[in-house]
């Protein structure tokens, strides 16, 4: 009886308080924030040509396939009649992945000097599919990558809760801003790193709203002291993976030890505090 109660009162306090479980969701995503920042800065340290060429043909396409996925949502809401800010959002979501690969591949044409880049798979890398691991997107060649993809698509189906699948959602794109804000720290030593600084200042406040913008109102609709234990538990998952991914779009430049040590550092909150998420406006 006594659990009963104290479970009550827990949930209770989080319905009562909202900035209580608002704190428990950007304490996992500002640590986490914190632990992108030792990847970034890993591969600032390692860079080389093969490294910058690599990452940066990734991630242009993988904004290429965030556009083609929007494109669908916004033939699937607008085919449901769903409400137009639902329809508006997901034009706006599309339009943003467009001017952020259209930034991307600028960057890859200048560096590239308009050669074709010797990597006809990496188009792959950006198929979603419908928010899942499409055909192209080999496991083989991006096992980190495609796992986070899976995993995110796993975690929403495993949950029971509408509100956990909601905080997934939340966490699925728009944690990347942790990657793109680090993005925009990194030592500005050569015209390369000036482009891309300022083209991820520019992606970093659009990622703020393609997710950490419901946290507040997720947090001020907690059903369930166990639902946000699930929620935390799973987000943790989830950004240990993007912290994998993001390593081997780098080409590994943290080695296998040094990845453990951050990911023990991050699941025991001692990776350091970015306060990204815990700053966003309130609404």
């Amino acid at each position: 009886m006594a659990n009963t109660h104290e479970t009550a009162a827990g949930t209770n306090s989080l319905a009562a308080n909202g900035e209580i479980a608002l704190q428990r969701l950007t304490d996992v995503m500002d640590r986490f924030a914190g632990a992108m920042t030792r990847v970034v800065n890993a591969y600032a340290d390692a860079r080389n040509p093969q490294r910058d060429a690599h990452w940066l043909a990734l991630q242009m396409t993988k904004e290429f396939g965030a556009m083609v996925a929007y494109s669908r949502k916004i033939i699937d809401t607008t085919r449901k009649m769903e409400p137009l800010k639902a329809i508006r959002k997901a034009c706006q979501d599309c339009y943003e992945e467009a001017e952020h690969y259209v930034g991307y591949r600028l960057i890859f044409d200048w560096y590239e000097e308009g050669k074709p880049y010797q990597n006809p798979d990496m188009w792959g890398y950006g198929d979603f599919g419908d928010f899942a691991p499409g055909p192209e997107m080999k496991q083989s060649l991006w096992p980190e990558h495609h796992g986070y993809v899976a995993m995110a698509k796993r975690l929403s189906e495993e949950t029971a809760s509408p509100w956990v699948r909601d905080v997934i959602y939340a966490n699925r794109e728009g944690a990347a801003v942790a990657f793109h804000h680090a993005m925009t720290l990194l030592p500005a030593t050569d015209e390369f790193a000036k482009r891309v600084i300022a083209h991820e200042r520019e992606v970093a406040r659009d990622e703020l709203y393609h997710g950490p913008q419901l946290l507040r109102e997720l947090a001020r609709t907690v059903p369930s002291e166990a639902e946000m234990e699930e929620a935390v538990a799973k987000i943790t998952e989830l950004r240990v993976q993007e912290l994998r991914q993001r390593n081997e779009q780098f080409l590994h430049p943290l080695d296998p030890a040094a990845m453990a040590h951050l990911e023990s550092d991050f699941r025991a909150m001692r990776s350091e505090c970015v306060p990204i998420f815990s700053a966003m406006p309130r609404n």
